[in-house]
């Protein structure tokens, strides 16, 4: 954290002077700062696990002296009524964890150890959502022409981003005419932070020309704003129609689940083992 980021916590911190006890008030002053640093998807994320705890309090205010191990414990049992599943239960009450934990480092209040004994580990399923071979290629000759363009487009940029090896939408979107080097796909990952390289060839070619747009320097013309935080919005709100979109698409290839980007990182480990790239393309 550099020093504009220290003084703007530090300010943020005093003004919870008067507040300083209660761990809503806490939450909120660090969805702030987490906005302050641009970090809008991690704020937006925090304030939606802030509002499902709110839910279960009924209440705008808990004191961090009636934040204990009973209080999780309740909180817990709640969230598994709701019939969410357990690694959804573990990352609510993880974030909240986060969060008390720098308010102790923050000396906002004492450690009491209020999460002793309640499991927060995120636990790997053993099968996750992927496509095989033959449904990938079932989607990539679904016939979406009845329906409207944002399906087609949907579909065509889960295919894009499957033989692009299972690349994230945090990627796709930000592809320029300048990551095509010959027959390469270059780009340096926003997740991994490491250059990755995928062979181009006529189908990827394909799906860029048929959304190419003029004026505009990338591939998928997503996300166009200049403005951080409106950058951010584009794109989450981007996520969100292309998963209920190829969800659509997903129903009408005959998918036992509903079908978002996210399987595009399975999809692809799922061909690499079963059939040869140039068989599907």
């Amino acid at each position: 954290m550099d020093n504009g980021q220290e003084n703007i916590r530090t300010a943020a911190l005093s003004l919870l002077a008067d507040e300083k006890t209660d761990f809503i008030a806490y939450t909120r002053t660090c969805i702030g700062l987490m906005e302050n640093e641009g970090r809008y998807d991690a704020a937006n994320k925090l304030n939606m696990y802030l509002r499902k705890f709110i839910a279960f309090l009924g209440k705008n205010e808990i004191p961090f002296k009636d934040f204990d191990s009973l209080l999780i414990r309740n909180y817990h049992t709640w969230l598994r009524n709701q019939e969410l599943g357990r690694n959804s239960i573990a990352l609510y009450i993880r974030n909240l964890k986060r969060v008390y934990q720098l308010a102790v480092a923050d000396g906002v209040v004492c450690e009491r150890h209020p999460f002793q004994g309640v499991d927060v580990s995120y636990h790997a399923k053993k099968d996750r959502n992927r496509l095989t071979p033959k449904e990938v290629i079932r989607l990539r000759y679904l016939d979406v022409s009845g329906l409207r363009p944002a399906v087609a487009f949907a579909r065509d940029l889960f295919l894009f981003a499957v033989f692009a090896k299972g690349m994230t939408g945090r990627d796709l979107f930000y592809l320029t005419k300048d990551n095509i080097r010959g027959d390469r796909l270059i780009y340096v990952s926003k997740v991994t932070e490491k250059e990755e390289t995928v062979r181009w060839n006529a189908y990827l070619q394909e799906i860029v020309d048929k959304y190419a747009r003029p004026g505009t320097p990338y591939l998928f013309p997503i996300v166009t704003a200049e403005n951080p935080k409106e950058q951010w919005r584009q794109h989450d709100a981007a996520i969100h129609t292309i998963n209920r979109n190829l969800k659509k698409a997903g129903e009408m290839a005959g998918l036992s689940f509903p079908l978002t980007l996210t399987a595009a990182r399975h999809s692809w480990e799922s061909l690499v083992e079963g059939v040869k790239i140039s068989e599907l393309v």
